[in-house]
């Protein structure tokens, strides 16, 4: 069922969103928008389990809000702080959904339980990124998390114990803290700069040269075959169809050897030259069902500070960007809590490519996250205009 579309105008952006977040604070707010879920879906309603998921929400959204608002100018401080938010909104997404029955004190069983993640410290002076780790536990909030936002994939990603540093070599369950960085969307276009590693997120886009080229064909081919001239090639009726796909590079450095070793639905990479000019670019093939528009049949992700972007998927699984960054967050927030001769380094010292790294990513995580965690709460669309732009209301 398509989400509903909400339409917001204003000039401060994060104000905004945090003001359309800040009603739900309201018991009442929150249960006429779940009443609304419901009904929208034909749900038989529960009062009391209603009023539960509504007060639930509420907390939940009272909490995230007065972690966002603390003034704080130390790093650390902003880490930990848009860390328990970001707990909270995930807590308010669980209870605010009409897919379970879960309220604030279901959810509360599973926090109590931990965080549902860990990490492992493999550091020895050399390569800090790529040798901190964070993995998935099968219990606590954040497995309780993907269930209930309907992950279905190999639970075999999720640790019943503890990983040692000795099991690492052969343990392929837990990611780098630079690998989270290098699937950061709106990184892609720095994090080589800060890693020295290419992005793991993807600009792509249609390859309207190819496309136009292959529908000239069909249509030439089909107007011999007809005797008469065809203006529009004949639609495909194939089951599976061909899509060529532009990959936009973000560094030198993205070769197409680069992209035949991840994770991606693309296939055949070759470098081709622009019939309009002689710039070079990577195309390749997407083959996908013949249902609907092409992107419908790829997961993509865009925001504000990144363009069209496909990441690749953690485990070869997890893609959703939320999910990343909380993964992120929650290992950031160790390095902070724990880790205080290492974060001394990335603030003052021989890491200070990694803080300032950090630094940048917290700016970009206070002007997306809060938006994509309200439309998640909400499960609306969320449409924003500058008062008199082209596209504001009159």
């Amino acid at each position: 069922m398509k989400k509903d579309y909400e339409w917001l105008v204003g000039n401060n952006i994060d104000e905004l969103i945090r003001l359309r977040i800040s009603r739900l604070k309201s018991i009442e707010i929150a249960r006429k928008l779940i009443q609304e879920k419901y009904i929208k879906h034909s749900i038989a309603i529960d009062e009391t389990l209603l009023f539960e998921k509504a007060k639930g929400l509420s907390s939940a959204i009272d909490s995230a809000l007065n972690y966002l608002s603390i003034s704080e100018k130390s790093l650390n401080s902003k880490i930990l702080s848009r860390y328990y938010a970001f707990l909270q909104l995930t807590i308010a997404e669980i209870v605010a959904s009409i897919k379970n029955d879960c309220d604030l004190k279901e959810a509360q069983k599973h926090t109590e339980q931990g965080h549902g993640l860990s990490t492992l410290n493999n550091f020895t002076g050399k390569d800090f990124l790529d040798n901190y780790y964070c993995y998935l536990r099968k219990d606590g909030h954040f497995h309780y998390y993907m269930k209930q936002i309907g992950f279905r994939g190999d639970e075999k990603f999720f640790n019943e114990r503890k990983i040692k540093k000795e099991d690492k070599a052969d343990n392929v369950n837990v990611i780098s803290l630079g690998d989270l960085f290098r699937r950061i969307p709106e990184l892609q276009n720095v994090i080589e700069e800060y890693t020295g590693k290419c992005s793991l997120a993807l600009n792509f886009g249609l390859d309207s040269f190819s496309e136009h080229e292959e529908n000239e064909k069909r249509r030439e081919k089909y107007s011999k075959e007809t005797g008469k001239y065809q203006f529009n090639a004949p639609p495909i009726i194939d089951k599976e169809v061909l899509t060529h796909v532009s990959i936009y590079p973000s560094s030198d450095n993205m070769t197409i050897e680069y992209l035949k070793n991840l994770d991606t639905p693309f296939k055949n990479f070759k470098m081709k030259k622009s019939s309009y000019s002689d710039e070079l670019y990577i195309v390749c093939d997407f083959f996908h069902k013949n249902e609907g528009l092409w992107w419908n049949s790829i997961k993509s992700y865009k925001s504000d500070y990144c363009p069209t972007t496909f990441i690749i998927p953690v485990f070869g699984q997890i893609d959703d960007p939320i999910i990343i960054n909380y993964i992120l967050m929650y290992t950031l927030s160790i390095i902070v809590r724990y880790l205080p001769d290492i974060w001394y380094e990335m603030t003052l010292g021989s890491l200070d490519n990694i803080g300032n790294l950090i630094d940048y990513y917290i700016s970009i995580f206070d002007h997306v996250i809060p938006l994509f965690m309200l439309e998640r709460i909400t499960e609306k669309d969320i449409s924003i205009s500058m008062p008199g732009g082209f596209n504001s209301p009159v």
